[in-house]
């Protein structure tokens, strides 16, 4: 079965609608998985990030409340409209930079660009193999020599792995949201490019979720090499 494609306005207008109802989806607090990664970035003396999928920000805020500078992207008018208004009103001027971008599409800064890179399910959406192996090629080229990448997925640990309705490779449809589900398999074939620093498994949420919690450090990339 084909995947739909989240670009669409009818999968848009789906998150708008999530992000409107709820001011807080996901919970104010800071997730563990962005803990994990304020954590390493301050041993790395990490100074610039770039959030892919930030959502309603509640990671992002916790890097710039910590002095990180964040660019914040997600695809949702609302989510990045939510957290432009809380920059504006917070006490951390020019720490958060929020855009509208759909992670399919090449990101819109240079090479070379940013320290490091966080996100936190955003791989684990309704993005095709390949596709994740192109964001991870353009964060590659997005960072700094030797800049980190953090980021969490569901893991094939997780209970609802393999239910709801198979949409192709790993990826089901549970609840209304799609679900590309990792296996340290996919994660280790997915690091072209970077030196794997470490695959570890955590849960969050009250289901809970089960998740991999990746760390990459870029490093030369090679010539050629499919996903």
């Amino acid at each position: 079965m084909k995947l739909a494609d989240p670009s669409k306005p009818e999968q848009i207008s789906h998150w708008n609608e999530v992000f409107a109802q709820n001011p807080a989806f996901f919970g104010e607090n800071p997730s563990s998985c962005a803990q994990s990664a304020l954590a390493l970035f301050r041993k790395e003396d990490t100074r610039s990030i770039l959030e892919l999928g930030c959502g309603q920000g509640r990671d992002t805020f916790h890097f710039a409340q910590n002095g990180l500078e964040v660019t914040a992207l997600d695809y949702s008018e609302t989510a990045v409209s939510v957290v432009q208004e809380k920059a504006k009103a917070a006490k951390i001027p020019g720490r958060i930079h929020a855009h509208i971008h759909n992670v399919k599409e090449p990101l819109p800064f240079p090479d070379n660009s940013f320290d490091g890179c966080f996100s936190h399910m955003l791989l684990c959406m309704e993005l095709s193999t390949a596709e994740i192996g192109f964001v991870l090629h353009e964060t590659h080229r997005i960072l700094k020599p030797g800049g980190l990448v953090v980021y969490s997925v569901r893991s094939n640990f997780d209970k609802h792995y393999r239910t709801g309705n198979h949409f192709g490779e790993d990826i089901y449809e549970i609840g209304g949201f799609i679900i590309h589900f990792f296996t340290e398999e996919k994660i280790r074939k997915l690091a072209k490019g970077y030196e794997l620093l470490e695959i570890k498994r955590t849960e969050e949420g009250g289901l809970p979720r089960d998740l991999f919690l990746v760390t990459l450090r870029k490093a030369a990339y090679p010539e050629k090499g499919e996903y």
